[in-house]
């Protein structure tokens, strides 16, 4: 199987984790708890899937270490992220790919992956850049609290190098052995969370239960896709920024028009949309 199809499921399982946190961080007052059982549940999933695999190996302790570090590090991303979007899942959504301007900066001066770039590359993705900036300086934006931006920068530099990070480890471990370290860590990740917001998880009920269950479900599929997409030799420089549109213009239209979040399109907005899709068209043409 090629990479580009990899990246196809793994765009649409991304999309539906971000609208599912979407809808967990409404529903779920006490978020930290939500968190905390959303990588409970991903870690049990992650640990059955590699061990009836057969693929589970944590014989070198300082990698699976190093990957745990990440995905504790990564808790306090999707935090935010379940903050922000609570907030606003369409205003959250225009900031989603800078997250990937972080990681894709890295890897060009980390894993020379510059030599990749061409001519229609660099242009269809400097078009889906200008779009995402022409989506972020609307008018409208200048009514959000100060709150929202903190949680907003969090989001994207945590999340950015983990994205990194990610990458990196793609090379060394098979994927089950990287869900299992990755969710262990973001489970004790969440500790300190709740800690921060004295939530004690024994108390929750089944609603959260069940509310975070199709979450956990979609985040483990979409890190195990990027694993995937990786691991087939999809490159990070490629990968992320046409990642980076979808799961940005699809949450923008939900929040729109399901969580009724719009106040009327604009011709900046529409010449967004359109600079966004010739770039991408661009990049997957290349």
């Amino acid at each position: 199987m090629s990479w580009q199809i990899a990246l196809g499921i793994l765009v649409i399982i991304n999309t539906c984790s971000i609208i599912l946190t979407k809808v967990a961080a409404d529903k779920l007052s006490k978020r930290s708890v939500g968190i905390f059982y959303q990588y409970l549940i991903c870690a049990i999933l992650a640990i059955l899937y590699a061990v009836f695999s057969g693929r589970l190996d944590i014989s070198s302790v300082p990698v699976f270490i190093g990957i745990s570090a990440v995905g504790f590090i990564n808790a306090f991303g999707n935090y935010f992220q379940w903050q922000a979007s609570n907030l606003s899942l369409s205003r959250t959504s225009l900031f989603l790919p800078l997250m990937e301007v972080v990681t894709i900066l890295l890897a060009v001066i980390f894993l020379q992956e510059a030599v990749l770039w061409n001519a229609k590359l660099v242009l269809g993705a400097t078009l889906c850049f200008l779009a995402i900036f022409l989506f972020r300086w609307q008018p409208s934006d200048k009514i959000l609290k100060n709150k929202w931006f903190l949680f907003i920068i969090g989001m994207v530099l945590i999340l950015g190098i983990a994205g990194f990070l990610l990458k990196v480890f793609s090379f060394t471990v098979s994927s089950e052995t990287f869900l299992v370290a990755w969710y262990v860590g973001a489970l004790i990740g969440s500790l300190p969370i709740l800690g921060l917001e004295k939530q004690n998880p024994l108390k929750a009920d089944a609603k959260t239960l069940l509310t975070v269950l199709p979450v956990s479900i979609a985040i483990l599929g979409s890190l195990f896709a990027l694993y995937w997409t990786y691991q087939l030799g999809g490159p990070v420089s490629l990968v992320l920024p046409i990642r980076g549109l979808a799961i940005t213009i699809i949450p923008i239209l939900v929040g729109w028009f399901v969580f009724k979040e719009r106040k009327g399109f604009t011709k900046t907005e529409w010449l967004a949309f359109s600079l966004g899709i010739a770039g991408a068209v661009m990049v997957l043409l290349r």
